[in-house]
């Protein structure tokens, strides 16, 4: 009996031990297992990560807008050269500028401001293209980009560079001169041509003063387009000195008018008031019938009407006259041979009736002055 009870203990050992040598193995298979796939999954992840974020990285890199971005930028930091080597087409200007004053144009247009971009209506996959504009929506450049295959990102990402970028330029400004025709007119100190006329020189209404004796310098009208700034006009008179050109705020027009001064403007002036005086004489009937007859051409018609139209014997009658204050208030000279005065006198006549004060009577004539021969004469006068 002992020695059954003994082999029945030893077996149900035996059974124990076995099942525990079973059970250990298993579990560290399976921890053995679950450590190898926990690991593989997590190195998996980590790689994949990897990837996703490098696929995402190059995949950001390969989007149009980044390119566009840092163009936009170099308009952002105002950065004129660049924008000007860029430009696929540079603008064109007229002879009467440089490249320098476009320049200033762009620089003037993009100071102070900042930028934006927006793709355009046209834009396509292949050849984005993208608008540069204000804040405030003004459009100031067109950029078109193109695939850059000097660069080979990864997982078949294109590259992209500009191929176009064009600025928006607008030569709006333009120049619209009057100038006599005998003076030479310069822009920005280039000479003006015949080709640079609008339409054919304007007669001068004044002639009508001055014929048949001589004929007074038509205007000429220069019209100068494509211009990008406001230009510097100037002007020679017909003897070659510098004359004043003006701007008219109105008329958007600039404006060269006769000159005032000449070499015999002091001898021309006393012959002036000479004649202004004589004239006041003679229609107060205190010079005679033909005092004026010197100061005329002959078969003047000017001396013609004055004779005919004056009413001298309706002047009313007086003592003593005494002629004072005479001046030159205006002067025009429109060549060697053809010059306007203004001429005023005074005429102090005592009358016969009324105050014991002389009456002071002004004569304000307007008077075109011809060279004849050597001489000066009265062309004609303006009423």
């Amino acid at each position: 009996m002992s020695s059954s009870d003994g082999n029945n203990g030893n077996d149900i050992r035996t059974k124990i031990k076995d099942g525990k040598k079973k059970i250990n193995f298993f579990l560290v298979f399976l921890i053995c297992w679950l450590v190898v796939i926990t690991g593989f999954i997590a190195w998996f992840l980590l790689r994949f990560n990897d990837f996703a974020a490098n696929y995402e990285a190059q995949y950001q890199e390969s989007m149009p807008y980044h390119t566009v971005e840092q163009i936009t930028q170099h308009f952002n930091d105002h950065d004129v050269e660049y924008i000007w080597n860029s430009m696929d087409q540079k603008p064109v200007v007229t002879e009467f500028e440089d490249e320098s004053v476009v320049k200033d144009y762009i620089a003037q247009l993009i100071s102070d401001k900042q930028f934006i971009y927006s793709e355009t209506e046209h834009s396509e996959p292949n050849v984005p293209e993208f608008y540069v504009k204000t804040s405030e929506g003004l459009v100031v450049a067109r950029i078109v980009l193109e695939e850059d295959t000097s660069k080979n990102l990864p997982y078949g990402f294109k590259a992209w560079k500009d191929r176009t970028i064009e600025f928006y330029t607008a030569a709006s400004t333009q120049a619209n001169i009057y100038a006599p025709e005998t003076y030479k007119v310069y822009v920005n100190g280039i000479e003006l041509k015949a080709s640079h006329l609008s339409g054919a020189v304007a007669p001068s209404e004044l002639d009508k003063y001055v014929e048949p004796y001589a004929k007074i310098p038509g205007t000429a009208n220069y019209v100068i387009k494509g211009l990008y700034k406001k230009p510097v006009v100037t002007a020679k008179d017909y003897l070659g000195n510098d004359c004043k050109c003006e701007y008219d705020e109105k008329t958007d027009s600039y404006k060269v008018g006769f000159i005032k001064d000449f070499a015999e403007k002091d001898e021309l002036s006393e012959y002036a008031i000479t004649f202004a005086s004589t004239f006041a004489n003679y229609i107060s009937q205190d010079a005679g019938a033909y005092a004026l007859d010197k100061y005329f051409p002959s078969g003047s018609k000017t001396l013609s009407y004055i004779k005919r139209n004056s009413s001298r014997d309706l002047y009313t009658k007086h003592g003593k006259v005494t002629l004072k204050n005479g001046q030159i208030k205006d002067i025009t000279v429109f060549t060697d041979d053809i010059v306007y005065m203004e001429v005023y006198v005074e005429q102090h006549m005592q009358m016969y009736f009324g105050s014991k004060e002389p009456e002071v009577v002004p004569t304000d004539a307007h008077v075109y002055f011809v060279r004849i021969k050597g001489k000066w004469y009265v062309g004609g006068i303006q009423y």
